[in-house]
């Protein structure tokens, strides 16, 4: 039978690397996004999904390309990881605004999902969550990101104390620019890869390939525990 990898948010130039590394002629990758027109990420599949979306997470559809549609994909093979890039999106303010954390609604929808999905993986499966890091950056004005993966950390550490579940692992990714969001200017990029142990950010494909031998080797070395990579690019 088939092995299905399944990406929760297409994960940037990471997200790419990633497809490309878990697509073979033995394992088929899908891939959700809240993008319209629909993103063509190397051989995945893409489905639409919307973390904002008030609509059930797990009954969500648009246009017939939703959880169900992904569900039926589902169906022809077996679950070998999930991987959750999937976020909202942090915007640096000064001043946040009343109803600013609000948005840790989205996580709860992001949990019902991985919830609805977690049974269908194989007893060796792996649940790879990706976290936005913000650990070199000094500025101020995040409170909601800070708090969104505060949350999400709590999160994780429920998910990883599941008996019998899936093997669960975390990487941290430092945001940085990339071709969606160019949202730090080359000057920020700088000054954060000078804080790094090397003086420079790891790349896509450095991170997606430690990702992808997560994976595929189903190491339980990892299991519960979040590492920290001194790079990106994550959006």
């Amino acid at each position: 039978m088939t092995g299905i990898h399944l990406l929760i948010g297409s994960g940037g130039l990471v997200g790419e690397a990633l497809v490309e590394r878990l697509s073979d002629s033995r394992n088929a990758v899908l891939v959700t996004s809240h993008r319209q027109p629909l993103p063509s990420i190397g051989q995945a599949t893409s489905f639409f999904w919307d973390i904002c979306s008030p609509a059930d997470p797990v009954i969500q559809d648009h246009e017939s390309h939703g959880i169900p549609a992904l569900e039926a994909a589902l169906e022809g093979g077996t679950l070998r990881s999930v991987s959750l890039f999937a976020h909202p999106s942090f915007v640096r303010t000064d001043s946040p605004s009343e109803g600013s954390l609000k948005g840790l609604e989205d996580l709860s929808r992001i949990v019902r999902l991985i919830d609805h999905l977690r049974p269908r993986l194989s007893p060796d499966g792996t649940l790879l969550v990706f976290f936005p890091s913000l650990s070199l950056h000094r500025a101020g004005g995040y409170l909601f990101a800070r708090t969104w993966i505060g949350a999400l950390e709590g999160v994780f550490g429920e998910w990883s104390r599941i008996p019998q579940g899936p093997l669960t692992t975390g990487i941290e990714i430092l945001v940085s620019p990339d071709r969606h969001r160019p949202h730090m200017t080359r000057e920020m990029e700088s000054r954060i890869a000078s804080r790094t142990s090397r003086g420079r950010l790891a790349t896509a494909h450095e991170i997606a390939d430690f990702a992808a031998w997560l994976i595929l080797s189903r190491s339980p070395l990892f299991h519960g525990q979040i590492l920290r990579t001194e790079g990106g690019p994550y959006y």
